[in-house]
């Protein structure tokens, strides 16, 4: 009796029998092993009620268990606006309640009654859900059986697309990037710096190509290296190429996409990028190659930044932000690229502040680490993000303590102001650098964690939610990793902390109601809308909780799940259902503040209203949001979570 915590009741071996023939026979519980079915049948409770009997009512009977029909036949029906819209005769081997239990918080989703006199198997709640842990064909026959005759959520693009008019659909952004590379020209290693500049002058390019021994690409020169490493810093130009090239070359292949070539471009801060067919060279491009036909290149935007030296220009350029994302949008690009996209500015941003206030400060006392957190640390920044950051730094000796958390305190307020003054808001909570709590040792850091994961402070919950979603935005890499450590060594001692934090996930519901009808905000600012943010929240804590249990250092949400499945944690059909069920409510979401600052009309929010969007897309926002009920229902399921 492994895994059932319940008394067995004693049967007989005949009635035992019998009841094993019963549950070969009845769906799902045909998906089981044999020995699952004897365990099973000898925990079933039988009971009888007499025609007309009510056994369960629609959003009012908490499920204690889930029932098989023996014998008789149940009338299951389901209320909208007070009028019955689906009524279902349930016969011998139909089950009821699953669905209820997994998806519904235990509440029970029809009403239930005997249309003549009845026999039931009922299987108590804590057993059903057990068979679901070890079983997952078991548990997934539910959510199947749950969306029965509606479509899955279409893949993401699959609604965008045919908002977008096909000129933009194939635009520049989607070419391959083998379309724009062009020739560069190419030298041996042993070729003298001298003979080099030559023939990047003669070709009229901004580069050259070194090749190996055997001929293959090793390295690249550009005009900048000339100017930096020869003539700045006085090298003969006799020396070979080999001693100034930067290699090994970061490539990208010729089929991939424009924007692909973007991103990469940003996160590395190049100008030149080859650009490979199979292991040939087929040429490299520049960031002019990059430049949008007519509009502001989000690599231009980068360069910009990097070259600012005052806060205004750093303001002004990062102005320009909404108009490059409201391009990306347009052009068909994904939610997550363009998120990428906001983020590789963004980080430019803080480092260019960093750059410019430590060379006002001097050199800093000790290691230090600038960390990011919320939507920045997990590289999902949209149009409405505020700061959330913090600085660890190395531990010193007790005389230097109050000298060195000076100079981290003033870094961190400068930094936060800059930011402000540069268009990221102050956070309204104070979770920024420029308060002395969240600018301390690393030693101070790990007492911090230890405390939101061992005690009962009510607000742990809530820190975790922020706090352990943390990446590396300036300084030390080491620090980061070392904050990492100490967290999942606490969280292997103390476990418990996850559990709590998927039962907090449960007390929220996605926007839709069980019968497919949107539920609207009440009150407020978003009255008659949608919290999308919200809903997405709900995904973000599912990935940061199994990424928590996995020890998974991986912040970005899509990221982690795909990191879950990598680890087998999540099967594909899950993988694939909750990614795409993420990208197309934050795609939503980006078009929807895109749109707001396209008008000039409001404040950019996360209020969708389900009117302003096409049938086709309403229907794809009511499937992203069945599946996280879906996962909600993995979460009760792992963690044990029986109650409503």
């Amino acid at each position: 009796m492994e895994n059932f915590p319940r008394q067995v009741q004693p049967v007989g071996f005949a009635q035992l029998g019998g009841r094993q023939a019963f549950l070969r026979a009845a769906t799902p519980f045909d998906l089981l092993p044999a020995a699952e079915i004897e365990t099973v049948s000898a925990n079933l409770t039988e009971l009888s009620h007499p025609k007309n009997h009510t056994l369960f009512v629609q959003e009012e009977t908490i499920l204690p268990h889930v029932i098989i029909v023996q014998s008789g036949r149940l009338e299951r029906v389901i209320e909208e606006n007070g009028k019955p819209s689906v009524k279902e005769i349930l016969g011998p081997r139909r089950i009821y309640g699953g669905i209820s239990l997994l998806f519904n918080n235990g509440i029970s989703t029809s009403t239930v009654r005997c249309a003549e006199d009845v026999t039931v198997y009922a299987l108590d709640r804590e057993n059903f859900l057990r068979l679901c842990v070890k079983h997952p064909d078991f548990a997934r026959y539910f959510s199947r059986s749950m969306d029965e005759g509606r479509k899955r959520p279409p893949p993401v693009g699959a609604a965008e697309a045919a908002l977008v008019p096909e000129p933009v659909a194939d635009a520049f952004m989607w070419k391959p990037v083998g379309d724009i590379a062009r020739g560069f020209p190419s030298c041996p290693a042993g070729t003298s710096i001298r003979e080099a500049a030559e023939l990047i002058s003669a070709s009229g390019r901004s580069a050259i190509v070194v090749l190996d021994h055997q001929s293959r690409p090793a390295g690249l020169i550009t005009d900048d290296d000339l100017r930096k490493k020869v003539i700045v810093a006085g090298r003969s130009a006799q020396d070979p190429v080999e001693t100034i090239m930067s290699g090994p070359l970061i490539q990208i292949s010729s089929q991939v996409p424009v924007f692909e070539a973007v991103l990469t471009m940003m996160r590395r801060r190049i100008k030149h990028l080859p650009v490979f067919a199979g292991e040939r060279i087929q040429g490299v491009i520049t960031e002019r190659d990059l430049l949008l036909e007519g509009t502001q290149s989000p690599v231009f935007l980068v360069h910009e930044i990097q070259n600012a030296r005052k806060t205004e220009q750093l303001k002004q350029a990062y102005a320009k932000l909404p108009e490059v994302v409201t391009r990306l949008l347009s052009s068909g690009l994904r939610a997550g690229h363009v998120n990428g996209i906001i983020t590789a500015i963004t980080d430019a941003v803080l480092s260019r502040v960093m750059e410019m206030t430590l060379a006002d400060m001097g050199t800093p006392p000790a290691e230090f680490a600038f960390l990011l957190f919320g939507s920045e640390g997990r590289k999902e920044q949209t149009l409405k993000t505020d700061q959330d950051n913090a600085i660890v730094y190395a531990d010193v000796a007790e005389k230097d303590k109050e000298a060195v958390n000076r100079y981290f305190l003033e870094l961190g307020t400068r930094i936060c102001d800059q930011l402000h003054e540069i268009g990221q808001q102050h956070c309204e909570f104070n979770i920024m650098a420029k308060n002395p709590d969240w600018c301390q040792p690393l030693s101070v850091w790990k007492k911090y964690y230890r405390k939101w994961v061992i005690s009962d402070d009510p607000d742990r919950i809530l820190n975790a939610g922020i706090f352990f979603d943390f990446r590396l935005g300036n300084g030390s890499r080491e620090l980061v990793d070392a904050l990492h450590s100490a967290l999942f060594a606490e969280l292997a001692e103390w476990p418990g902390l996850l559990r709590h934090m998927a039962r907090n996930t449960l007390h929220y519901r996605p926007p839709l109601g069980f019968f497919g009808n949107f539920v609207l905000q009440e009150k407020g600012r978003g009255k008659g809308a949608l919290d999308i943010k919200s809903a997405m929240r709900l995904v973000v804590d599912f990935g940061r909780i199994y990424a928590m249990q996995a020890q998974i250092t991986e912040t970005n949400t899509v990221k982690r799940l795909r990191a879950l499945y990598d680890q087998q944690r999540l099967d594909k059909e899950a993988f694939d259902d909750l990614v795409h069920a993420y990208e197309f409510l934050m795609h939503q979401r980006l078009r929807h503040q895109s749109r707001i600052l396209e008008s000039g009309q409001g404040e950019v929010n996360n209020y969708l209203r389900p009117g302003d969007l096409t049938t086709i897309d309403q229907q794809a926002l009511k499937e992203a949001f069945k599946q996280i009920r879906v996962a909600q229902a993995k979460l009760r399921v792992d963690f044990f979570l029986y109650l409503p």
